[in-house]
This record gives C-alpha cells, structure tokens and sequence, in this order.
C-alpha cells in the first residue's frame, strides 16, 4: 500500500490509502470474469435487459393475462346494441321501422292497458322512475342571494338604451 497525504480545509494533514498495483489488478480480473459469464451464450448477447433465451417467454405461451380480451364488450354494451337494432313492425296498418327498445316499451305499455296487473305494475314504476330523474335534474326554482341580485341589477341598468334609464 501508498500512502497518500492530504491538507484538510483547516490545514491538517490527511493519510488516505491507494489501492496497490496488484489489488487493482485483482479488482480488474473480477470485473472481466463476470462479464464473460454473462456476455455470451452462442451467438445471442446475453447481458443487461436480455435474459438468455432459454428464460424468456415463448410466442404464445407466456404469463397470465387476467381479464376480458382486448375489443370484447362487456354486457351493458351488448345489451344497448341489440336494443337500438330495428325491427319491421305494422302500425295502423303501415309498416315502420322502429327500435327494439321502443317496441318493448310500446308491448309493455299496451299489455299494461289491457289490464295485466303485473305488466301495468311495471309500467307504472318506471314511468315513475323516469318522471322522478327528470323533477331532479332541473331545479324548480332559482335561489339568487341579495348579492346575486344587485349584480344582475347592475348590469341591467347598463344594458338599457340611455334614454329609459331612471334613477333606481
């Protein structure tokens, strides 16, 4: 071993230690020897981000891929498209073409008029359902605060022609 000597910031020596030639050289021939046994297998390098053949998946045949298949539809979509299909159907005497979805409705809505209680039932509660969605999207009424109320006020008086304007 070298002994090698250094000033600190304060000025105070330092001893530190090199490695001896024939250290190094030792360190250097690891360093080759794992290499080598990684570097080739054949004529496919074998290294960092390539595995050696034999380990890697085959065509095919590789790890578990859980879930639907790519492209497939799932249930609710096979179901709206097979109700937005169109049917020839008479009514009054003419033909149409109307939906799936919109004869059903027509079939559940004449069954529950003939008096079918079950069907009228159904109809009933989904008349209701979908009476009750619509009350809940729109607010019947608009609550405006006092501050809400001079704003509009305020732009009111500036949108008037000058003539109509008064002294509020």
């Amino acid at each position: 071993m070298v002994k090698r000597v250094r000033l600190t910031a304060d000025g105070r020596k330092r001893i530190g230690r090199t490695l001896s030639s024939k250290k190094q050289q030792i360190r250097k021939e690891k360093r080759t020897r794992r290499k080598e046994s990684v570097s080739s297998i054949g004529d496919y390098e074998v290294g960092r981000g390539k595995p050696p053949k034999n380990t890697q998946f085959k065509k095919n045949d590789g790890r578990h891929r859980p879930g639907r298949p790519k492209g497939s539809k799932n249930l609710a979509t096979l179901i709206m498209e097979a109700a937005r299909d169109q049917v020839s159907v008479t009514i009054d005497g003419k033909p149409r073409k109307i939906s799936k979805a919109k004869s059903a409705a027509i079939q559940l809505a004449n069954k529950g008029a003939m008096g079918d209680p079950k069907l009228l039932g159904q109809f009933l509660d989904r008349l209701d359902e979908i009476e009750t969605r619509a009350a809940a999207s729109k607010p019947s009424e608009y609550t405006l605060s006092d501050a809400d109320l001079e704003v509009i006020r305020a732009v009111h008086s500036r949108l008037r022609p000058w003539g109509k304007r008064g002294d509020d």
